[in-house]
Formats: C-alpha cells, sequence, structure tokens
C-alpha cells in the first residue's frame, strides 16, 4: 500500500525534480543539475559558527533554483557516535523543516545497508568500494565519498520508483 501511495503520490515526478542528499557536515548532493559536497564545517572564521543557517539556506537556494520537488537522502546511521548522532538528527530536522516550508513532501530516507547492498552486493562496502561502483555503473567519477553515496542515493531511487 505504502509504495502505491508513493509512485501514485510522485506519478509525474521526473529525474530533474529529484536531489539526492548524503547529509552530514559534508554534505554530498547528486542531480541531473549538478552534483558535488556542500561543507557545513563551523568555524568562526567561515560562517561565525551558523552551521545550521548556512545548512538550511544552501538547501533552500539549491531546491529554488533548480525547481526540485522531492529530496531523497541516506538514512541516519551514526555507528554509536552521540555527537554524530546528534550532528545528523539536527540537519535531518532541518531538511523536514525546509520541506515543510517550499511546500514539498516529506523526504524520502533510505537506509545505509540496503543502499550499500544495492549499489555493490555487498550490505558492508567500503567507502573506497562506492566510489568504485559509481564509475563501473554509471561511469561518474565521484569527487569523493559524499558525492559517491548521493549518486547511489539518486539511482537507487529513480530505479525503484520508475521515475523517467
Amino acid at each position: 500500500m505504502v509504495n502505491q501511495e508513493l509512485n501514485s503520490n510522485f506519478s509525474n515526478l521526473c529525474r530533474k525534480d529529484i536531489l539526492a542528499l548524503d547529509i552530514a557536515t559534508h554534505t554530498g548532493f547528486y542531480c541531473l543539475h549538478g552534483h558535488g559536497t556542500w561543507n557545513f564545517t563551523e568555524s568562526k572564521r567561515r560562517n561565525n559558527n551558523k552551521q545550521h543557517k548556512d545548512f538550511r539556506d544552501t538547501l533552500i537556494n539549491y531546491i529554488v533554483a533548480h525547481g526540485i520537488r522531492h529530496i531523497v537522502a541516506e538514512d541516519v546511521n551514526v555507528n554509536n557516535y552521540f555527537s554524530d548522532m546528534r550532528k545528523l538528527s539536527e540537519f535531518r530536522g532541518i531538511l523536514y523543516e525546509v520541506c515543510d516550508s517550499l511546500d514539498l513532501p516529506e523526504p524520502t530516507f533510505i537506509n545505509v545497508a540496503t543502499l550499500k547492498k544495492w549499489a555493490t552486493g555487498n550490505g558492508r562496502a567500503t567507502k573506497p568500494d562506492m566510489m568504485r561502483a559509481c564509475v563501473e555503473k554509471y561511469n561518474f567519477q565521484p569527487a569523493d565519498d559524499n558525492v559517491s553515496d548521493a549518486c547511489h542515493l539518486y539511482h537507487y531511487y529513480v530505479r525503484k520508483y520508475r521515475i523517467n
């Protein structure tokens, strides 16, 4: 039933409407409009410690500039580190707020092990394995593992939901 609802709600989505994110302090992004890694490292010199506002503003500006209508993101995976869990949870909350503010549907989150298994055949694939799979599957050379994960998220989502 959930998949039927997703398919009917997003049946008019095109590949150009989707933005994939690997959310972290270094957020990988991938869509038909571009790809890369946004750096949200907190520093008094860089952004006066306004990491959360920078994350929000960057998302809003990118979504609006490119007409993004749906976001797919890697689900929070923190390896039991409290500070990682807190940071990723904060960014995830900001993503929900951005979607609400722009009247977008809630983001779709993909389990990390599921993504790794789909991309490489190994649910415990390493960062180099995931980067290598981008080259082998899509002839795409990612600049780093953040972009690699975002690339796989994008392709996983468009294939799973048969987005044209």
